[in-house]
């Protein structure tokens, strides 16, 4: 059995998540002909990648959201999915922060959401 390393968003080596979900984006049209039958145009496909924590902790939180916050594409690289594995360009949005567990400033645990979208389409 292969080891599969963690996954990684920019700069961020993320724990691995606690749900994980990758849901196929189509830009389509269709329409239904006049003799009955369906057309599908498709103009472009990506991925969304979904991940959540129950519990992160604030030095993975910071790494991501350091990532988040520059507002551009960064790299995404998951091996658990093949369209990912070698690395694909992705705009990312956090949930809001969640404090599940810990005191102080530095030794508590969130629960996160982060969702990730392709930059570019794959036609």
């Amino acid at each position: 059995m292969t080891q599969i390393q963690r996954p990684t968003f920019g700069a961020a080596t993320m724990p691995f998540p606690d749900e994980a979900i990758i849901v196929p984006i189509w830009v389509s049209a269709e329409n239904t002909t006049l003799g009955g039958k369906t057309r599908r145009d498709v103009m472009a496909r990506k991925y969304q990648y979904t991940f959540k924590w129950k519990y992160m902790n604030d030095t993975d939180y910071t790494a991501l959201e350091t990532v988040i916050n520059t507002l551009v594409a960064a790299t995404f690289t998951y091996g658990k999915w093949p369209q990912s594995t070698s690395g694909v360009d992705c705009l990312g949005t956090l949930s809001q922060r969640k404090l599940e567990v810990g005191v102080g400033d530095s030794s508590f645990f969130s629960s996160v959401t982060l969702t990730l979208i392709e930059e570019e389409n794959r036609l």
